[in-house]
């Protein structure tokens, strides 16, 4: 700005000093000086009109030369200033340079040292980045491979744990098989043994399989659970539609309420067999017409009420033995009774189908006491139950009569055998070698009586 400003000045300057040197120059040629050079004023019109073009001509070149000139000189000041300015900037800048150098108390060897400094620190960092960076290469390099021989190794230890537990499974297959083969020999052997033991048991065992059903058979006054039960362990079957549709007795009561047959088998470890046997039960829901601990049988025609025990009677007690025949009739008068007559007696042992036993028509060692070394206590043998649900009348004592035998008027028939008669224990079976007035130790006694009329006076 400074610069146009001067210019400015300076063409004002020259504008003045151009209007008033030609105003001084036609003031004195207007006045007609004398002098070898003067021009009067009384010069012609041409010489006028001459002198007037070349002053204008003069005049203008000279203000064309002065304008070159101010134009020049406007030019000449614009590179001055311009090299002031950069000299200025120069300087300025060389102060601010001397400032920070006085400042910082350097010099140009300081400044020199500071340059390479930074060009040392320039390279430092570059070098200190290459370092960084191939450190960083390093170490990823260094983990790439760590990790790569991590995976190697976890590759051979999992392959070498692999092989290790398929040696241990080998090992451990081979013990099992040689576990097995030994088990196997002991349970071979265990088997034979146990074999041997079974059929040296079996040769032992000579007891066959028995089953009986409690409550027996016959006549009943109520429905009845009946349990089978056996004499050993062995194998039950049962079934009540004949001999077919076999069911495994499970030790729970069978359920019986009406007129019923029911079958029954077993067979034991030995595989020793017990036939089929059967038992039917029968029903009468009237009420009884005898006195309590009796049971009405048909005897003849005629309704009698019997003991269904041996004296004294009662189920579980000792049945009376070693007692004579007056004693036996004796012990009936007090309960006011009398002693069974031989009908009478074979009437309530063999029942309406007149079988040979009490329970049937086949001997069955063990349903009643026949072969034992003593009397039982009376009712413990279910099976040995007549068809009227009178006990113990084959086997277990023989039982006197008020009949006389009819091979020797003075002896009276004792019936049915006891402990020790085996198969000669049948309902009709009678003895008569027994003295009247003497004890005897293998004969008791029961009593019979007359059954109250029924209602309505009919007997």
């Amino acid at each position: 700005m400074t610069p146009l400003i001067l210019l400015l000045l300076l063409l004002v300057v020259i504008i003045l000093l151009l209007f008033f040197g030609i105003k001084g120059i036609w003031d004195k040629k207007g006045s007609g000086g004398q002098g070898g050079n003067g021009i009067g004023i009384d010069t012609s019109a041409a010489d006028s009109r001459h002198t007037d073009d070349s002053l204008g001509l003069d005049d203008s070149l000279r203000l064309a030369r002065l304008a070159d000139s101010i134009r020049q000189a406007y030019l000449d000041d614009s590179i001055r200033q311009a090299r002031l300015d950069d000299s200025l900037r120069l300087a300025h800048l060389a102060d601010s340079i001397r400032k920070a150098m006085s400042r910082q108390g350097s010099s140009k060897d300081d400044y020199l040292r500071s340059k390479e400094d930074s060009i040392s620190f320039a390279k430092a960092k570059h070098i200190d980045d290459s370092i960084q960076q191939a450190r960083a290469r390093w170490i990823a390099d260094s983990i790439q491979q760590a990790r790569a021989r991590w995976i190697a190794d976890s590759i051979r230890q999992a392959i070498t744990d692999s092989i290790r537990i398929a040696d241990s499974i080998r090992h451990a297959y081979l013990d099992d098989s040689l576990r097995q083969a030994r088990l196997a020999d002991s349970v071979a052997k265990l088997a034979v043994d146990t074999a041997a033991l079974r059929a040296a048991a079996c040769a032992r065992d000579t007891v066959v399989p028995w089953v009986y059903a409690d409550p027996s058979g016959g006549l009943h006054r109520k429905p009845v659970s009946v349990k089978l039960v056996a004499n050993k362990s062995c194998k039950v079957e049962w079934s009540l539609d004949g001999v077919k549709d076999w069911k495994v007795y499970s030790g729970k009561p069978i359920d019986i309420s009406k007129p019923t047959t029911i079958y029954y088998k077993a067979v034991d470890n030995c595989g020793r067999v017990m036939n089929i046997k059967s038992k039917r039960y029968e029903f009468d829901m009237a009420s009884s017409r005898c006195p309590a601990g009796m049971e009405p049988v048909k005897a003849g025609g005629a309704d009698i009420c019997v003991d269904v025990y041996e004296w004294p009677n009662k189920k579980g007690a000792a049945p009376t033995s070693y007692v004579s025949l007056y004693q036996a009739m004796d012990s009936c008068f007090s309960a006011r009774k009398r002693l069974c007559t031989s009908d009478e007696w074979t009437s309530a042992c063999a029942g309406p189908e007149r079988w040979k036993y009490t329970y049937g028509e086949v001997y069955e060692w063990n349903t009643c006491a026949t072969r034992d070394s003593m009397a039982q206590r009376s009712g413990s043998r279910p099976e040995c139950r007549g068809y009227y649900g009178v006990f113990d009348m084959s086997g277990n004592l023989a039982e006197w009569t008020s009949t006389a035998a009819p091979q020797d008027k003075s002896f009276n028939n004792v019936m049915g055998g006891f402990w020790t008669s085996g198969n000669q224990s049948r309902c009709a079976d009678s003895r008569y070698s027994y003295f009247p007035q003497n004890k005897h130790n293998p004969v008791g006694f029961r009593c019979c009586t007359d059954a109250p009329p029924a209602a309505g006076g009919g007997r």
